[in-house]
């Protein structure tokens, strides 16, 4: 960085008289220490790069403290061999100073034309908007960033003071603009972005002459000059710009009735409905309009002509009332008609009609979907409920029936096919039931697949088993999905209103009991709500209870079923089997576990027994003194992530080896949800556990994805080993189970 060459030029730059003190410096020496790492970077490139960072200006420190800014470019140059930088220096101090006065001047000008009252607007050649400054914001009511480049003329010049369109090629500020002819206006109008106007005397003079670019126009508004003539000579207009303002059909009639003014919005409408506007306009008596009124309307009419009648006379000081209009071939239209008295010496109403067609359209929809059933368009719990009521109240001597519609097994749909399929079949499921129902039949959606039918005055009560029957006929028809077609059943529960004062809920949860029952009883069939099914429920719940009460008190226990091998009869492992201790003898164990996965137990049990069975089975030793082997059976709401931590977590408390736990599921808790079920017992696998598939044979689908399910044994399901010996006994099912299993490597 050290300096080998200065000419008479660069040395008198530095302010120093003598060369050699020049020399003997760095040339980061005279540069301002703000500007020093840009110098520096550029003789890096010029010194070090061998490229030509081109120019920039930076402040040189001379001698006699005289600031001076220059333009520099480096250049790559060898000195004596050696690489060096060329720099040419240009001193740009004055051109500076110049461009700081003028710069300056330009912001003076700016604040003078911030701060100055007068409107002050640059326009363009093609009559765009070029400058706004803040009094010609304030006065048109603009926001100067946002109108920049929009075309002037129709902001604020697009009509003349009468309010007619100011054209153009009329305009005196376009005309400056364009053509460079200057214009000097009074008496004309300016709009304002609220849609009112502002009186103005402007100004619009050409940026130049010879040829034109634009123009500047300079306004201020006249209101006060023009207030006092304007108030004198335009209150009718004024009156008339508030009531054409007014968005409501609005009319003045005076203390007789007669309408002495309307708005532009009433005119309209008169225009649109009757196609003349005096058939209800100025001159025209209202009264006896209303009171000629006839058809449907007539009620409405007579009403309003009541109420105005009642203003004029003093005798009411309000009148608001809701009106539905229908013209012929037209839609209904929704009015919120409001009457107010005048409060002058000479009297009168103000009659005001606000459409509100569009809330009441909302307000309709609302109603229905408040009602209704998003998805299938019926009739949900609410309104069922309310004609449910209704019907029982105003039954006469003749039957009314609740048919509770549950699908079977349609939660298979929707795992199977995806939610939007299931949609599908709901949609068609509602169409369905709607054709086969009278017309004065309610068919209405609870909840998911659970389906409604109210069927009143009903001759016999087995009209509505009849209904039932063809109902479900009609649900056996195949639903067509996208490329498939599946056929589902539907279970239907009855329930008759036999007493004298039935209450609704009550009857639609007997029809709910009945439809369990019809399950219960294999699905797809119907089931009247009796006696019979009451006393079930209400078992069905004690021992619901019951079970509850043994979970929360410890009642709990469990009892193992010895595993033995047929062939010599020793003992080869256990199983774990749920049991309960004292007098809270519920009807069997499959009830139990029935009821546990509906009330939400089944979690909380099969913890218990997964904990308590490994740590008893861990005593069950062979005379080798190893562990007998265990099985624990799996509910289908057990088979989840949560599981391998919960095996993990007992057989490690309780000392007993993973390799030695068989975990049996049936088909129906690994099909509910396969994809996740066989993460699951993949990672079970992965442990140790042995994973057995029970009941194997009475499924649908197991079969079809043995093959690809993570298993080690398969118990084939007792109704065929029942059906090895008898009068009848078939072994060639057991045979063909026993070789496929060996297949694909399971045990049997």
């Amino acid at each position: 960085g050290m300096l080998r060459f200065v000419n008479p030029a660069a040395q008198a730059l530095t302010g120093l008289p003598d060369l050699d003190d020049v020399l003997a410096r760095r040339v980061a020496d005279f540069v301002h220490p703000a500007d020093r790492e840009l110098c520096e970077r550029q003789l890096q490139l010029a010194l070090v790069d061998r490229t030509a960072p081109g120019s920039s200006e930076y402040r040189l420190l001379r001698d006699d403290g005289l600031p001076i800014v220059v333009s520099a470019a480096p250049l790559p140059y060898d000195w004596e061999g050696s690489a060096a930088a060329l720099v040419m220096l240009q001193d740009v101090t004055l051109l500076r100073q110049a461009q700081d006065e003028r710069n300056g001047a330009t912001e003076r000008l700016h604040r003078i034309l911030e701060a100055t009252a007068e409107g002050i607007l640059g326009l363009d050649t093609e009559g765009a908007l070029t400058f706004v400054n803040p009094a010609a914001a304030t006065m048109l009511g603009l926001d100067a960033e946002q109108v920049l480049g929009l075309p002037a003329h129709p902001l604020f010049h697009h009509s003349r003071a009468d309010g007619t369109p100011y054209p153009q090629l009329d305009c005196p500020c376009l005309d400056a603009a364009r053509h460079g002819r200057p214009a000097s206006v009074t008496g004309e109008v300016f709009w304002r972005s609220d849609g009112t106007s502002v009186p103005v005397e402007y100004r619009a003079t050409p940026l130049r002459t010879d040829e034109p670019s634009g123009a500047v126009l300079t306004f201020h508004d006249i209101s006060e000059r023009v207030q006092t003539r304007e108030r004198l000579a335009g209150l009718a207009g004024f009156q008339r710009a508030v009531l054409d303002s007014l968005p409501a059909l609005t009319a003045v009639v005076d203390r007789t009735g007669t309408i002495i003014a309307v708005n532009a919005a009433w005119t309209r409408h008169l225009l649109e409905r009757a196609g003349r506007a005096e058939t209800c306009g100025v001159g025209v008596d209202f009264l006896a309009v209303c009171d000629q009124t006839i058809g449907p309307a007539e009620a409405e009419a007579r009403a309003v002509a009541a109420g105005l009648r009642s203003l004029l006379a003093g005798r009411a000081t309000e009148f608001q009332r809701d009106i539905a209009a229908d013209p012929p071939g037209g839609e209904t239209s929704f009015f919120s008609l409001q009457m107010t008295p005048l409060d002058t010496a000479e009297g009168g109403v103000v009659i005001g009609y606000t459409d509100i067609t569009r809330r009441k359209t909302l307000e309709v929809d609302a109603a229905h979907r408040a009602t209704h059933d998003v998805l299938t368009g019926l009739p949900n719990r609410t309104l069922l409920l309310e004609r449910l009521e209704h019907a029982l109240a105003h039954r006469g001597p003749r039957s009314v029936a609740v048919l509770f519609l549950d699908l079977d097994a349609f939660k298979l749909v929707n795992d199977g096919y995806g939610h939007d399929a299931g949609d599908t079949v709901l949609r068609e499921f509602a169409a369905r039931l709607r054709q086969h129902v009278r017309p004065s039949d309610t068919v209405a959606r609870l909840a998911g697949d659970e389906f409604v039918v109210l069927s009143e005055d009903l001759p016999h009560p087995t009209e509505a088993y009849l209904l039932a029957d063809r109902l479900i006929a009609a649900i056996a028809e195949p639903f067509h999905l996208a490329g498939t077609s599946i056929t589902l059943g539907v279970s239907i529960g009855i329930a008759l209103a036999a007493d004298p004062r039935p209450e609704a809920g009550a009857l639609l949860r007997a029809a709910d009991q009945a439809m369990f029952d019809a399950k219960a009883r294999g699905r797809n069939r119907f089931a009247v709500y009796d006696a019979t099914v009451k006393s079930r429920n209400h078992e069905r719940l004690e021992q619901a209870m019951a079970l509850r009460r043994m979970v929360e008190r410890d009642l709990l226990l469990v009892h193992y079923q010895p595993v033995v091998d047929l062939r010599d009869g020793h003992l080869v492992g256990s199983e774990a089997l749920l049991r309960w201790r004292g007098g809270h003898q519920l009807r069997d164990t499959a009830t139990a576990i029935a009821l546990a996965e509906e009330v939400g137990l089944i979690g909380r049990i099969g913890r218990f027994v997964l904990g308590e069975a490994t740590a008893q089975a861990a005593t069950f030793r062979t005379p080798d003194g190893s562990v007998l082997p265990l099985a624990v059976n799996l509910a289908p709401q057990q088979l989840d992530r949560s599981l391998v931590g919960q095996v993990e977590r007992a057989a490690s408390s309780a000392g007993f080896p993973l390799a030695s736990i068989t975990l049996e599921l049936t088909e129906r808790s690994v099909m509910s949800e396969p994809g996740a079920s066989i993460d699951v017992l993949r990672s079970l696998r992965a442990l140790g556990v042995r994973i057995a598939l029970d009941d194997f044979g009475v499924g649908y689908s197991s079969l079809a994805s043995l093959r690809d399910l993570p298993l080690d044994v398969l118990k084939i399901d007792a109704g065929f080993v029942r059906g090895l010996s008898g009068p009848n006994a078939d072994d060639r099912l057991i045979r063909a189970v026993i070789q496929l299993a060996q297949a694909l490597g399971l045990e049997v």
